[in-house]
């Protein structure tokens, strides 16, 4: 029986449009990360900014909810991930008819007794009154009043879905599993946790829109409902947890199967809640994983790729919990697709993408997750035997920062052992050091070292900024600051001819570095002095610095100035500005609206752009890229700049970037009808006059991050000219031209390797008759042999790498097959330490075991070894350790063959 369908099916026949699941990444939404609710696509319709499509509206709903997440596990009803199904009025029907419908549903549709129903509604507070209405339609229905239940806003209040939106009072339903499911006390309802009762559905009747201060009736009345799959799914098995549905059937059997657990009841003999919790951790998470990254959500240190990668760091330490040992998440993550594609076909369709990002992401975390758990549990070792409660936030820091911990999984870990993290603390921490980085990388040192002087200055009123309309403007020097001989500045009344200094004006048309653009050059004179503009800076909120030397005169405090901006090079810094936005339109036009910008620079002559990807472009999609650009630049499009509500940005698309901190009125840019973006920069009027671009660089930067860098107009010009002349150059060399100069190159490349290739075989064939010569007496006796070998004396030492060294190995023991032999070479390979072992099958099945060597030799190299019983290596980074890496390998290989000999 397909629930969906038949819900579907339902609501269809008593005239419900029915519309598909939106992403679980909101297209028009910035007050949330995530859609958490069936309602959340239809929000603009209820605030009566969009016309529906129609008045009545059905679907199954993907939703993902962090406020819950702690809860997974502990119960056998929360999960992050589930289904909603919902049905949906736009000034249609109301109260009584969506009562109706839901009674209905459950009682004659999927044939629920009505005496298992309980309800409960709004019981009204100062400003919004009792549900009275709802009373009394649920005991027309035939629920007696015994079984409705009166509960205040916790309970009967629904939304909004974010800090603001549509809400109201609301009506849930609950299933009774009876007595012998729950705590048997007398006064048990359905907001006891005892597991009794399970909530199945709950209608809103959305009325009011919250704007953050006060409730505001909407325009239309309308109705929001949602069920959750998962549990009217365990109402319909007769069991209270949503785990032992169909929906998670297959998923639990693969985490049984790789952990030799079992899944069981309270009641089921051997049951451990503390392995059920795992299991049922890790089954909700990695489903929940599988469809967030569907829908183009990427693991990062922010927004929603933070949320992403919690789930997946929690998976993989709930699944270590109940020894899997491996890693687990994508086999587990194959069973999810499968289980599910079926419904939801974008997870077959982004099933290598599935794989791949949760592949890395395990493997990424498992190899900090020991030292981090290691760590982690020194700390509590030591709370503990001293009595205190609290972990420091530097500790709790440091395991986010260097072993990869959220902060969330530490404090989960803590409160295992009745342990805490103190948040104000610890936020408090986070700020200072945030602080700390953050002056380091947008600010010089010099501005680091003289905030105090920017926020006295500051507090003396805001600096007028004019750069967005003119390019020069008269004002009055507030205040002036010389640089002294080690680097430090200090307010003074004058600059003189010669000296370094900065201005602050009371109003000025020079932008100062922000938002990744950098900032404005020009020249600020007055009546008695000229003063050149170098770089322009905003240290504190508010303030905007000047900072340069003083080419003629003398400048004085309180002078009246003509300022002016050098205004080619604001152009060329514009056209790179306006380039960034029409690069991240292209970037989400070829890979997908889950491309989202990760920071970026405008500079005078080139600007780069960072993006989330979880793949390598290849050459074609970069040139790809760039066309789509040039297109748009040839078609010199209008760039319009305008100011609007933060919500009607958002409801014409403007794409903004959660990190960033935005007021109640924003600047949006939008360059013609396809690019919309918020933004304080400054741009081209049209497109046209950015000339030319031309993309220099595509590479990685970090997880799931890359950086193109670009340069456009005049600069453009000469890299491609730069380029061009290098060609000819090439051309006139090798006596060719520009058709046939690839031809040339790649017969001279392939000849050179004929030749190099020759040479190294027979330099290999050289070192190894010197390595069996060294070695002869040794291998024509009958018992084991250690054959050890330091290619760094040799002279071809630069030409031989772990692959040769493993080539040179393979020829040796196939040449002397049957003698239980061992070879150890050792080499420097790019200035780090290299050891090989190799064994024989003879010495291998006599117990022999190369890796266990390895790991031991790694210890002593500050790096790490292993591999099977007959083919180990180990590298590190400690070169002088070396030569004892080596003496302590032979050492330990002669005890073991010793002993192997003696049996």
């Amino acid at each position: 029986m397909d629930i969906r369908k038949i819900f579907l099916d339902y609501f269809k026949k008593n005239d419900h449009m029915v519309m598909p699941s939106s992403s679980l990444v909101p297209s028009d939404d910035p007050s949330v990360l995530l859609t958490t609710a069936g309602m959340q696509q239809f929000k603009p319709y209820y605030l009566g900014i969009k016309k529906p499509p129609y008045k009545r509206i059905t679907t199954v709903q993907k939703c993902f909810r962090t406020s819950d997440i702690d809860s997974v596990g502990y119960t056998d009803r929360h999960l992050t991930f589930f289904e909603m199904l919902g049905n949906f009025a736009f000034a249609d029907y109301f109260k009584k008819e969506a009562i109706k419908f839901t009674i209905e549903f459950l009682t004659l549709i999927l044939k629920i007794s009505v005496d298992k129903l309980s309800v409960g509604v709004f019981s009204g507070d100062d400003s919004i009154p009792e549900d009275i209405e709802s009373m009394e339609l649920w005991q027309s229905h035939g629920i007696p009043e015994a079984r409705i239940y009166r509960f205040g806003k916790s309970e009967n209040f629904w939304g909004p879905a974010g800090d603001t939106g549509p809400c109201g009072p609301c009506t849930e339903i609950y299933y009774d599993f009876g007595a012998e499911h729950g705590c048997r006390n007398k006064g048990c309802s359905p907001v006891c946790d005892c597991g009794r009762f399970l909530e199945i559905w709950n209608l809103v009747f959305t009325q009011y829109n919250y704007n953050g201060k006060n409730y505001e009736e909407l325009p239309n009345k309308n109705i929001d409902t949602g069920m959750g799959l998962e549990r009217i799914e365990a109402v319909l098995g007769n069991d209270p947890s949503v785990f032992r549905t169909k929906h998670f059937s297959l998923i639990i059997s693969k985490i049984e199967e790789l952990s030799g657990k079992k899944l069981l009841s309270i009641r089921d003999e051997g049951y451990n809640n503390e392995t059920n919790r795992c299991i049922k951790i890790a089954a909700d998470h990695s489903r929940a994983i599988c469809f967030l990254i569907s829908d183009g959500v990427i693991p990062s240190n922010e927004s929603r790729g933070y949320i992403l990668r919690r789930i997946i760091r929690r998976a993989v330490r709930f699944g270590k919990l109940i020894d899997i040992n491996d890693f687990f998440l994508e086999e587990i993550a194959k069973t999810v697709i499968e289980a599910f594609g079926r419904h939801y076909p974008e997870l077959i369709e982004n099933r290598e993408k599935i794989l791949d990002l949760i592949n890395k992401e395990e493997r990424k975390f498992s190899r900090t997750l020991k030292d981090g758990t290691k760590m982690l549990a020194q700390k509590i070792e030591e709370l503990l035997s001293s009595g205190r409660k609290y972990i420091d936030p530097e500790s709790a820091f440091k395991l986010y920062d260097t072993f990869g911990f959220p902060v969330e999984l530490t404090m989960e870990i803590l409160k295992e052992n009745n342990l805490e993290l103190d948040n104000d603390s610890f936020n408090n921490f986070v700020k200072i050091h945030s602080e700390k980085s953050k002056s380091k990388t947008v600010f010089d040192k010099k501005i680091e070292e003289n905030l105090d002087i920017y926020k006295n200055i500051a507090a003396c009123g805001e600096i007028e900024f004019t750069g967005y309309r003119e390019s020069d403007s008269s004002s009055e020097i507030l205040a002036l600051l010389k640089e002294d001989e080690n680097g430090k500045f200090s307010e003074t009344d004058s600059l003189h001819e010669g000296m370094y200094g900065e201005i602050i004006l009371d109003k000025t048309p020079f932008y100062g570095e922000k938002g990744g653009q950098a900032g404005d050059m020009g020249i600020i004179k007055t009546a008695s002095g000229v003063f050149i503009v170098e770089d322009t800076q905003i240290p504190v909120e508010g303030l905007t610095v000047h900072r340069g030397r003083v080419k003629d005169g003398i400048l004085t405090r309180k002078q009246r100035a003509e300022s002016g901006t050098d205004v080619l090079y604001r152009k060329n810094i514009s056209k790179n500005h306006t380039s960034t936005h029409i690069l991240h339109w292209a970037l989400r036009t070829l890979f997908g609206k889950e491309v989202a910008q990760a920071g970026s620079s405008a500079e005078n002559d080139r600007f780069r752009f960072d993006y989330n990807l979880n793949k390598i472009p290849s050459q074609e999609e970069i040139l790809k890229i760039e066309k789509l650009v040039n297109e748009k630049i040839q078609k010199n499009d209008a760039v319009k700049i305008f100011e609007t509500t933060r919500e009607y940005a958002a409801e014409i698309g403007a794409i903004s970037l959660f990190e960033e901190k935005y007021g109640k009125f924003v600047r949006v840019v939008e360059i013609n009808d396809y690019s919309r973006e918020l933004c304080g920069g400054t741009h081209v009027k049209r497109t046209g006059e950015i000339g030319l671009l031309k993309i220099i660089s595509d590479t990685g930067i970090g997880s799931n991050i890359r950086r193109i860098e670009a340069v456009t107009g005049l600069a453009a010009y000469d890299y491609l000219n730069d380029a061009y002349r290098l060609i000819e150059e090439l051309n006139e060399i090798l006596g060719t031209d520009s058709r046939n100069l690839k031809t040339k190159v790649e017969f001279l490349k392939d000849s050179y390797k004929i030749i190099t290739d020759k040479y190294l075989k027979t330099q290999i064939s050289l070192i190894k008759k010197e390595i069996i010569e060294k070695n002869l007496n040794n291998i024509s006796k009958n018992g084991s042999i250690i054959i050890e070998f330091d290619f760094n004396s040799s002279e071809l030492r630069n030409e031989i790498d772990a692959k040769n060294m493993g080539l040179i190995g393979d020829e040796i023991i196939n040449q002397y097959s049957g003698k239980k032999l061992l070879l150890i070479f050792s080499n420097n390979i790019n200035g780090k330490p290299f050891i090989l072992f190799q064994a024989s099958k003879e010495l291998v099945k006599k117990g022999f075991d190369c890796s266990l060597i390895a790991r031991e030799a790694g210890k002593i190299l500050k790096g790490g070894g292993g591999g099977k019983p007959e083919f180990a290596q180990v590298g590190g980074s400690d070169i002088s350790a070396m030569s004892n890496a080596v003496q302590l390998s032979v050492k330990l290989a002669r005890e073991k063959i010793s002993a192997i000999d003696n049996l």
